[in-house]
């Protein structure tokens, strides 16, 4: 009982309560240590998910030797309290979801989605009974704040996860309302202007019909040409659609000041390529073992101020890229863990969705470093976890 306690703790904390996500990991971790069925199921399941799990086993054993090399101890810390679930939680997922009997895993993705909708639709109703205020909170803060202070990059993360639950956990809705909550989901997305799931979400849409027409060359006609009516339909947004427009000519603003002696402090994409190079430069200090995770701020904002262009300090950032943070903070030996998992995940014969959900997470880990947030690790190892087993059982 207390893994399936802890799983819809976790459902629900994702979009609602920090204090709920821990609450939910630490009952799922007693769960997984003392709940008998959960370790027998452990063992009875396939061993191919060790592939998946060990290479955050050894990330997580090098943020602890970071130790060594660090000089903010107490950040150092905090990393590894946020990082624990890297330990066990995706080999607790897996084997509480097999376990489970259809009704509980019912209940967990109603969990889901109830605390999906509740922050969404809240949020959508706030907007619609004050627009005003709505349009000018797009506009002084590039978006509008989620119900219940979840950031809206992983806010429109998780909706990604719930859809992708959706239409791979067979049984669990009529299609109808699976049709509906897929409608609902995307509403959200659009009238919000969550940018970040939305090109996630169209881009590995994108990638994944490539991905299915290499499989046969036959459907290359049909691939082209959906691919060029999204780009049509792309371009005649930007060209008709005022809001599109509007964001089209700020990103070429955003691009014009990226220049030697540029002033980037109000530019997003100026500041994001900048900090990219700062971390560069910051790599060669210690290519092989980085800088330590816990450095990396203040060796990307030691570089910044070498760097060509004004830019307030205050404003400072790190390229939010999951990639980048690893490289720099565990070198080219934690990069490459880091790659293990892709690497493994990739090779696993669990069909479309399973390379969908990959691509998903790529894609979004090269515009935030999701597993530096509590709510980031748990949504992607917990979200894996369960794709994993549901996938693995349908397949078997």
């Amino acid at each position: 009982m207390l893994p399936i306690i802890g799983m819809l703790c976790i459902a629900i904390g994702l979009s609602l309560s920090h204090s709920l996500i821990s609450i939910g990991v630490g009952t799922l971790l007693i769960g997984f240590i003392g709940h008998p069925s959960v370790r027998l199921a452990l063992r009875n399941s396939s061993l191919s998910w060790r592939s998946l799990y060990l290479p955050f086993l050894f990330l997580y054993i090098l943020h602890g030797l970071s130790w060594f090399y660090t000089t903010d101890k107490a950040q150092w810390v905090t990393e590894m309290r946020i990082k624990l679930p890297m330990l066990f939680l995706l080999p607790a997922t897996v084997a509480t979801w097999m376990s489970a009997s259809e009704g509980e895993k019912k209940l967990i993705h109603l969990a889901f989605h109830l605390g999906l909708l509740i922050v969404g639709i809240g949020t959508l109703w706030r907007f619609f009974t004050n627009i005003s205020w709505g349009l000018e909170e797009m506009r002084q803060g590039r978006y509008i704040p989620m119900v219940g202070g979840i950031s809206h990059i992983y806010y429109a993360g998780l909706v990604g996860v719930g859809i992708f639950f959706l239409w791979t956990l067979p049984g669990f809705a009529a299609l109808k309302w699976r049709l509906l909550l897929t409608g609902l989901h995307m509403l959200i997305l659009h009238t919000l202007a969550l940018r970040t799931g939305l090109a996630a979400g169209y881009g590995t849409v994108l990638l994944m019909l490539i991905f299915w027409t290499f499989r046969k060359p036959a459907r290359w006609i049909w691939t082209s040409l959906v691919v060029m009516a999204f780009g049509l339909g792309l371009v005649s947004m930007v060209k008709c659609f005022p809001p599109m427009k509007r964001r089209w000519y700020h990103v070429l603003d955003d691009l014009a000041t990226y220049k030697p002696g540029g002033e980037i402090t109000y530019s997003s994409i100026a500041r994001r390529l900048a900090a990219l190079e700062a971390s560069w430069k910051a790599f060669w200090h210690s290519p092989f073992w980085g800088v330590g995770i816990a450095d990396n701020q203040a060796a990307v904002f030691a570089e910044i101020p070498k760097l060509p262009y004004r830019w307030d300090k205050k404003a400072y950032i790190l390229p939010h890229n999951q990639f980048v943070e690893y490289t720099l903070g565990f070198g080219i030996i934690g990069l490459s863990v880091f790659l293990v998992f892709w690497i493994k995940a990739a090779r696993e014969p669990l069909g479309l969705f399973w390379v969908g959900w990959l691509i998903y997470w790529f894609l979004l880990m090269q515009v935030e470093a999701f597993l530096e947030r509590q709510i980031g690790i748990t949504s992607f190892l917990w979200g894996t976890g369960i794709l994993w087993a549901q996938l693995t059982q349908s397949k078997s």
